[in-house]
């Protein structure tokens, strides 16, 4: 009878071929993630390209205007009113446009192309104690403008709102405004903005219902932001004192965010543009020829 001889593993090539497997993992997972960030980044592009479909729909049919900014104190804006554009018209069909949105049956109805992707937060919230917090969110905001020596305002305890953004409060915007070529003016963009500590920490932070629009007679907006600072700044609303409409744009993308064009194309806008080019993009009448970078 001959012997058969059987060899196994060593227990140092089991180890060595656990640690090869584990650095491969390692090697492959930081690949991975950035290919899911890369898709939804597109995705966060593919959101904003479908609201720049909804304002130039509701341009054409009404003669070249843009959706309101805010209509009033607890009154609907721009983002209900780009709906019926967007194939939510049986949503927009459900909202009594003259009631308070804060009552509104679809405040917990969520709509998917105004939540980026990326966002780590939830989709809506209920049963807050703070009442404001509750509803279905949303990760984007209009540009507000920008605060200018010669610039109108509508004073607000939350900020002073600036009229030569592509939106405003109780203001329509046509597209002949825009004087500074909607190819190089912003009119949307990512807004993702919470404090590091206290009430306005965590998620939602400053994050709001897209169907709210404002907190009333105060002019909070919860439409637009006026763009004081750079793109995703570390800056806290209660620490570092800065008014709630003049809080930063920003997103959970690596290194800046997403913003659309009056002429409906999307641009990845990075941290690293200079301020005041930034801020002369989001201003429709200041005629400071400034180019979106590409």
């Amino acid at each position: 009878m001959s012997r058969r001889s059987y060899r196994g593993f060593t227990l140092v090539e089991l180890l060595v071929v656990i640690a090869i497997i584990g650095i491969l993992i390692a090697l492959l997972l930081p690949a991975v993630q950035a290919a899911r960030e890369a898709a939804r980044r597109v995705q966060c592009a593919n959101n904003l390209k479908q609201m720049g479909l909804a304002v130039h729909n509701h341009m054409d049919e009404h003669n070249q205007a843009l959706p309101v900014g805010i209509r009033g104190p607890n009154r609907h804006g721009m983002f209900t009113y780009m709906l019926p554009y967007m194939e939510y018209l049986p949503v927009y069909e459900r909202i009594d446009l003259e009631a308070s949105p804060s009552s509104s049956p679809e405040l917990y109805t969520p709509i998917p192309e105004f939540l980026c992707p990326t966002y780590g937060g939830p989709t809506l919230i209920e049963g807050s104690s703070v009442d404001y917090f509750n509803g279905a969110l949303i990760t984007y905001q209009g540009v507000g403008g920008v605060l200018r020596d010669n610039a109108e305002v509508e004073t607000s305890v939350y900020g002073d709102l600036p009229t030569n953004g592509a939106f405003c409060w109780k203001k329509k915007r046509r597209i002949d405004d825009i004087r500074d070529g909607t190819s190089n003016t912003l009119i949307i963009g990512e807004f993702v903005q919470s404090d590091k500590t206290g009430a306005y920490a965590g998620y939602p932070g400053n994050v709001r219902a897209w169907i709210r629009s404002n907190n009333g007679d105060g002019k909070g907006s919860y439409a637009f932001k006026v763009v004081e600072y750079p793109i995703n700044s570390e800056l806290d609303r209660t620490a570092d004192g800065i008014p709630f409409n003049h809080l930063q744009m920003g997103s959970e993308h690596p290194n800046g965010a997403n913003f659309l064009a009056g002429d409906g194309s999307v641009h990845f806008i990075t941290e690293t543009i200079e301020l005041e080019v930034y801020r002369s993009l989001c201003t429709i009448d200041g005629e400071e020829n400034a180019a979106i970078p590409e």
